[in-house]
């Protein structure tokens, strides 16, 4: 069994939820200086601090702790989460419009 990168993964959370380790540590009731060294993997979490930082980031520890599953690129989830943003109140007739030109644009590339 591979050891996990718990850091990382807290990380990857904060950044997926667009926050700084400054907003996170505060949202947490952390320091900001420790939460970055627990990202940095230089510390170790209680399991009070992982129960602190897994509200804040509104994540399960299932989350936070799946075996197995690869981390998604924050950069696309955080483009896929702002594409979200702007067309969630497109009309329908709109949302259409989009998806065709969208499928053009990949039979294209």
């Amino acid at each position: 069994m591979a050891e996990m990168d718990v850091g990382a993964r807290i990380r990857y959370f904060r950044h997926l939820r667009g926050l700084s380790q400054e907003q996170l540590a505060l949202q947490a009731g952390l320091n900001t200086a420790f939460l970055g060294h627990l990202e940095r993997g230089l510390k170790s979490p209680t399991i009070t601090t992982l129960e602190k930082l897994v509200n804040a980031l509104n994540i399960t520890f299932e989350e936070l702790f799946a075996e197995g599953t690869s981390m998604p690129d924050p950069d696309r989830e955080l483009a896929l989460k702002q594409i979200e943003l702007l067309i969630r109140d497109l009309s329908s007739e709109q949302l259409n419009r989009l998806v065709s030109i969208i499928q053009a644009i990949l039979e294209f590339s």
